[in-house]
């Protein structure tokens, strides 16, 4: 029993949990690029809590998210767990049939200045993904499988000093966390974050209290790509400095589906069956 201890300590000790997360995110960018190939259906709840943690509001909607002419587009399919009413469903085909027509009419030049405007800002929203084996002291605490993925799990802590190099990437030093990292192709399997001080964005109109918490799934796709399963967030907030808002948030994806110009475009209020 003492040799496998020993055995299991040298092995642990053997694998670099930094330049596995070096990996996981160069292999993170791979796929950021390839989900533009898939649409999906998006199921987003809010549930606002009062000061004793019992629910007093839901919210929830259901949307298809696809790309078109380089760019993303949400379709809605469902508000508060009720079908659309016909009203509802003609204005967003309607504004579905313009946003294509627009699209459509778009001259050569101002299509590739709209694409790379929103290539751009898209690729700007991840780029503190790569910062992120900067941000932390990882540490590797062992093996699990998780997801039906045998994973490394790895501790992240904030490294004091840290200095961000792009916008936003100073709120890594906010949050500590922990990765399972698949070990067959470094992709990040979950991931759990809880923020270590109070996080501040949007020129201080938004500040997210410690303590809040966020769990991230993603699954294997077509055996191709890795998509996000699930987002769940522990929200304690404060908006514009004044009202306190308290919930859960919780985003699941389902439905996917490699899109091309075949593809059946959902009638809004129908819903596929739930299948990666």
């Amino acid at each position: 029993m003492l040799s496998l201890l020993l055995f299991t300590s040298l092995l642990l000790q053997a694998q670099d949990p930094l330049d596995i997360v070096r990996k996981s995110v160069d292999r993170d960018q791979i796929d950021f690029e390839q989900a533009k190939d898939y649409t999906y259906v998006e199921r987003a709840r809010f549930t606002e809590r009062d000061s004793k943690g019992k629910p007093k509001r839901t919210e929830s909607v259901v949307s298809e998210v696809m790309f078109f002419y380089g760019e993303r587009y949400e379709k809605r399919l469902e508000k508060d767990g009720k079908p659309l009413s016909e009203k509802d469903k003609r204005k967003e085909q309607e504004r579905l049939d313009k946003f294509l027509a627009d699209r459509a009419e778009e001259s050569e030049k101002e299509r590739r200045k709209r694409q790379q405007k929103f290539e751009d800002e898209r690729r700007r929203s991840r780029e503190f993904g790569r910062e992120i084996p900067e941000a932390y002291h990882f540490r590797l605490l062992g093996e699990e499988t998780t997801e039906g993925h045998q994973t490394w799990v790895i501790e992240a802590l904030p490294k004091p000093g840290f200095k961000p190099k792009v916008p936003r990437a100073g709120m890594l030093s906010k949050f500590k966390g922990r990765l399972w990292i698949s070990q067959a192709d470094y992709r990040w399997v979950k991931l759990e974050a809880e923020a270590v001080d109070t996080v501040s964005w949007g020129l201080f109109l938004a500040r997210l209290a410690r303590g809040s918490r966020v769990v991230i799934a993603q699954t294997r796709v077509n055996n191709e790509v890795w998509m996000p399963k699930s987002v769940n967030i522990k929200l304690d907030a404060r908006l514009a400095l004044l009202k306190r808002m308290q919930g859960d948030v919780e985003v699941t994806y389902d439905s996917f589906r490699k899109f091309s110009t075949e593809s059946k475009i959902l009638n809004t209020g129908e819903l596929p069956d739930e299948k990666y």
